[in-house]
């Protein structure tokens, strides 16, 4: 049975989507399938990658700034710490594209944060392994959606991305260890 939480985040990446204009990659989100990998300009990958790696950076500021569970707090601890390197380079690629990286997150990934925000100890974590599950899942989609001409930004997802790999497969263990 889907938790209502998990429903949730669909719902809200869903209509991110949806307001993107991919109304089918919506409803597959609801459903809970894999989101077709279409391809997306630079601006707009810049802009999701964005707003995904600030939002799971604000994520693990607030786990590792409460009382969760060792494992979780490691997790977010080395997430932190990716993240921060990661944001210092998509600003980077951003400037080389005289692109201004947007400075509010995305509807979905805002949505996402505040209902975070409330929680605390186990609850804190168990929510927080499973929103960095899918939020890592839904990221590799992003970084697997540009375009084959963008070859410099190819790169840059193809050294980031098994890094991402490595993070989801380390979320899904963390969440594993929190299940009831």
């Amino acid at each position: 049975m889907m938790r209502l939480s998990s429903l949730a985040f669909r719902a809200a990446l869903a209509l991110g989507i949806a307001v993107l204009g991919h109304p089918e990659r919506a409803l597959a989100q609801v459903a809970g399938a894999p989101a077709p990998a279409q391809g997306v300009d630079a601006s707009r990958f810049l802009f999701l990658a964005h707003s995904s790696n600030a939002m799971q950076a604000r994520a693990s500021e607030l786990v590792t700034s409460r009382d969760t569970r060792p494992e979780t707090r490691s997790f977010a601890q080395a997430m932190l710490e990716f993240r921060g390197a990661l944001g210092s380079k998509l600003e980077g690629l951003a400037r080389e594209r005289n692109l201004q990286l947007p400075t509010v997150l995305e509807f979905e990934h805002q949505t996402i944060l505040e209902n975070l925000e409330p929680l605390d100890a186990l609850e804190l974590s168990r929510r927080y392994a499973e929103v960095e599950a899918q939020a890592l899942e839904q990221e590799l989609q992003i970084y697997r959606s540009i375009p084959a001409s963008d070859e410099s930004l190819r790169a840059f997802a193809g050294d980031i991305a098994p890094r991402l790999q490595q993070l989801f497969e380390e979320a899904k263990r963390t969440r594993q260890t929190l299940e009831p």
